[in-house]
Formats: structure tokens, C-alpha cells, sequence
């Protein structure tokens, strides 16, 4: 039995192992596009968030300051790069499962392949269902990370520590949402798979928050080695496992 500490540590270090897996069986032409679109996402919304952020700064004192200038406006700067970091980050965690992860579809189906000798079929009618129902949990996510910005201002020193614990879950959650619809009939079965897997999701979850620290390759690997990282996990984990723990859903 996994304790919750073990299985988070097995989330972390998937992520590694799903870096090694691309590199092993030579998958790196399936993140030809979704890189190239992850890249142009990341850099357009980092750009973006920051010459708002420091246009709103630079408009909140209209009297000169003489002297003192130079110090607001490098405050300013550094406040505007790290608020700036943030809302890159939401935005993009929240545009990932919308404009990124479709163009992982092969790279999954591939994965499965290898893995487990089939890949795993649904039809349109799902498939469209699935996208409308990411889509709108996107958008849902992104309203939920802003108030947890908004709030963990007032944790002083601690607000990093705990923004990263948020963009933690949201971030591994959404790698293991393409995957886990592939394994869900509805989307409750869906719900609880997503409870079943949170340790896992938060150790995931960390190191790709820690890997978008990487200049350039962060955003260019980050998401599809993610979402190997965390099929590689639900493979290692049976999801019939996770439902047949809930008394609310029939077992298959």
C-alpha cells in the first residue's frame, strides 16, 4: 500500500520518467507541433501580462517624485515580473488543454502502443463532449487561480510557497485529464479518478511548474512530457482500481 508521501514522490519523479520514455523509444517527432505551439503561447502571454501589468503600475502615481523616481519604478518592474509570471502562468495553464493538448493525441495513442500493445478508442461524440467539458473547466480553473492570487497576498512571505502549490495541482490535474478521459465512461467516473490520483497530480504537478523554470525547453517539453508522465502513472495504477473504492459507482 502507497502511502500518500510515496505516491507523491512517484508523481514528481514520473516526470522524469516520461522524459527518459520520449527519449528511449524516439517519440521527439511527435512534440514537433505541440511544442512549437506551446512555445509561441508561452512567450505571447508572458510579453503580454507584463506590459499590462507595468502600464497599470506606471499609471497608479501621476505626481513626479523627483529623486525618488528611479526607486519606484524599479519596485514597480520587479512587482510587475513576478505578478506578471503569475497571470502568464494561469493563462497558460488554462489555454494548454484547449490549444496545446489536442496535438497530443497522437503522441498518447503512440504511448499506449508501446505500452500496452493497443490503443484506446473514443468515439467523436466523446471526444467532443470531453473538449467542451475541458474547455469549460479551463475557464473555471482560471477564475479559481485568480482568487487564490488575489488572496495569497495576504500570506506575506509564504504567498510563492503557496501559488506554487496551486499552480501545482492545476498543472498535473490537467495532464492527467486527456488521459483519464480515455479511462472514464462519465463524467463522475472522471471526477473520481481525478480524487483517486491527487497525490500524484500534486508531485506532477510540481515538477512541471519547476520544469517551465527552464528557459525555452521548459515551455517546449513541459506539456508533453507531462501528459506521458502521467499516463505512464495511470497504467501503473489500474482506474478500475480507483472506482471500485467508491460505494457511489458500480464497479466494471
Amino acid at each position: 500500500m502507497w502511502s500518500v508521501s510515496q505516491r507523491f514522490q512517484r508523481g514528481f519523479f514520473a516526470f522524469g520518467r516520461g522524459l527518459r520514455f520520449i527519449a528511449r523509444h524516439r517519440l521527439w517527432a511527435y512534440l514537433l507541433l505541440p511544442a512549437i505551439v506551446s512555445f509561441l503561447l508561452g512567450t505571447a502571454l508572458i510579453i503580454s501580462a507584463f506590459v499590462a501589468v507595468q502600464t497599470l503600475g506606471e499609471q497608479w502615481v501621476v505626481v513626479p517624485l523627483g529623486s525618488w523616481q528611479w526607486l519606484y519604478d524599479a519596485v514597480v518592474d520587479v512587482v510587475a515580473v513576478a505578478i506578471a509570471l503569475f497571470l502568464a502562468l494561469i493563462g497558460y495553464q488554462t489555454l494548454i488543454p484547449l490549444v496545446v493538448i489536442p496535438f497530443l493525441g497522437p503522441l498518447l495513442n503512440r504511448v499506449e502502443k508501446i505500452t500496452t500493445g493497443h490503443t484506446i478508442e473514443v468515439g467523436w461524440r466523446r471526444d467532443l463532449f470531453n473538449t467542451i467539458v475541458g474547455g469549460w473547466f479551463a475557464l473555471r480553473d482560471a477564475l479559481v487561480q485568480l482568487v487564490c492570487l488575489l488572496l495569497s497576498f495576504l500570506c506575506g512571505p509564504l504567498q510563492p510557497i503557496v501559488m506554487v502549490l496551486v499552480n501545482s495541482y492545476f498543472f498535473g490535474r490537467g495532464s492527467f485529464d486527456y488521459p483519464l478521459e480515455k479511462h472514464s465512461r462519465t463524467l463522475k467516473e472522471r471526477q473520481v479518478l481525478t480524487r483517486a490520483y491527487t497525490p500524484e497530480i500534486y508531485g506532477l504537478g510540481l515538477a512541471q511548474c519547476l520544469g517551465l523554470l527552464v528557459p525555452l525547453a521548459g515551455m517546449v517539453l513541459v506539456p508533453a512530457v507531462g501528459v506521458v508522465a502521467a499516463a505512464l502513472l495511470i497504467q501503473e495504477r489500474d482506474p478500475n482500481t480507483a472506482l471500485s473504492v467508491s460505494p457511489a459507482l458500480p464497479q466494471r
